[in-house]
């Protein structure tokens, strides 16, 4: 260990390694570098600190080299927010053909042409129609090669996409075991297409219509046993003048049912509005209590703490929402410091509402379907359904964010 070999930087003799943090422009521009390698280029954040575009900074060190190489890799994210997937159509676009074991026809494995009938799994030869067993794939690759696709003049960039059907670590009978059970989610279908299809997922709308879901509200009260619903949680909205909660059941397979809304009028700074909630906290919904609470801590901040403390116990707990994308809903809060009572748990708000508006599309009764009583008014729906999502460019780089249609 010296100078020339740390953590991020090893020298050996014909030239070194550098490791950089698409987070960091001072990585970024330390030094020439003749082979660039970008890795998930999809997770990048899109400015590195307030330098711009990690790529194109990691582009700026091959400048002095003649035979520099670029290479960007990735799974893919959102269709229109994806940079891999920009960058592939911007290149010669191969894809990986092999020989059809009947008709010899150079052929795609594409996920449209496997087929199957309970046990059995084949792929549908999409020139003579053959159903090619599985047992063919290796030999099939082992005589593939690759072919440019794109219809333009051939770009200087070559690009490569690959699909997990080729794979063979991974059979066709286990890519259509988790097909059946990524499709029960939206949120599931899509890791399954962005790394199992390799392909960019596609929103289906910008947002949720508040008519429409108001239109299949259902008539049933808190009161009512609902016979599938197995927990119930709670989440509190602190105001300045007012606590606003939502309580929901929950089914197996993530069916959930909103089983009350109310609005508790005060100061948040004074214990009556804290004394009502109490008394939400002791109900029974469906034949249940509320197992777990979140409180949002990002008002009246030390009042949520202090009621949260004295209920840790009962599963009330502070949370603090994180916006950045690609957070998970939700974490173990991090370790309390010397003299701090609570730790908020944080919440990735953006990959919630995905979740969430994700699962308000769902249109039939069963995992993920979200029920509503007929009684909530036409606020309800419009405060559930304000925000929207679109493409932001971001210094240059296409962003994915959600913006508010209405207060």
């Amino acid at each position: 260990r010296d100078s020339e070999n740390t953590m991020l930087h090893k020298r050996f003799p014909g030239g070194h390694i550098t490791m950089a943090g698409a987070n960091s422009a001072a990585s970024l521009a330390s030094r020439p570098i003749r082979i660039v390698l970008c890795d998930e280029v999809d997770r990048y954040p899109a400015s590195a600190g307030t330098e711009g575009d990690p790529v194109n900074l990691a582009r700026k060190r091959t400048t002095t080299f003649w035979n520099r190489k670029i290479i960007l890799t990735s799974t893919p994210t959102i269709k229109g927010a994806s940079r891999i997937e920009a960058a592939y159509l911007s290149s010669d676009q191969r894809r990986f053909f092999v020989p059809c074991p009947d008709c010899g026809g150079m052929i795609l494995l594409e996920w449209k042409h496997l087929k199957w009938d309970g046990d059995d799994i084949w792929y549908a030869c999409p020139d003579c129609g053959v159903c090619i067993e599985e047992k063919y794939k290796l030999k099939m690759v082992a005589k593939g090669e690759w072919r440019p696709t794109a219809e333009a003049s051939a770009p200087k960039t070559a690009g490569f996409h690959i699909n997990e059907l080729y794979s063979q670590w991974v059979s066709w009978r286990e890519m259509r075991d988790n097909f059946l059970e990524a499709k029960k989610f939206p949120e599931t279908l899509k890791t399954w297409i962005n790394t199992s299809l390799g392909e960019t997922w596609e929103e289906t709308g910008e947002g949720v219509d508040d008519l429409a879901l108001r239109a299949r509200s259902e008539i049933y009260d808190r009161e009512a046993i609902i016979d599938d619903v197995v927990l119930v949680t709670a989440g509190v909205d602190v105001q300045d003048d007012r606590l606003e909660v939502e309580v929901v059941g929950w089914c197996p397979g993530e069916e959930s049912w909103s089983l009350d809304y109310l609005v508790l009028p005060g100061d948040p700074e004074r214990a009556d509005v804290w004394l009502r909630l109490d008394d939400v906290l002791e109900a029974e919904f469906s034949g249940l209590k509320i197992k777990t609470m979140f409180v949002d801590s990002g008002a009246h901040t030390q009042a949520v703490y202090r009621y949260c403390k004295r209920r840790s116990r009962r599963g009330v707990h502070a949370c603090k929402g994180q916006s950045q994308p690609g957070k998970p809903t939700s974490a173990k809060p991090p370790r309390r410091k010397p003299g701090e009572d609570v730790r908020p748990v944080p919440i990735g708000t953006d990959t919630a509402k995905d979740v969430i508006y994700g699962r308000l599309k769902i249109e039939n009764p069963g995992p993920g379907y979200c029920h509503f009583p007929e009684r909530y008014d036409d606020e309800y729906y419009a405060m559930l359904t304000a925000e929207e999502v679109i493409i932001k460019h971001v210094q240059g780089v296409p962003k994915r964010v959600y913006r508010l249609k209405r207060k």
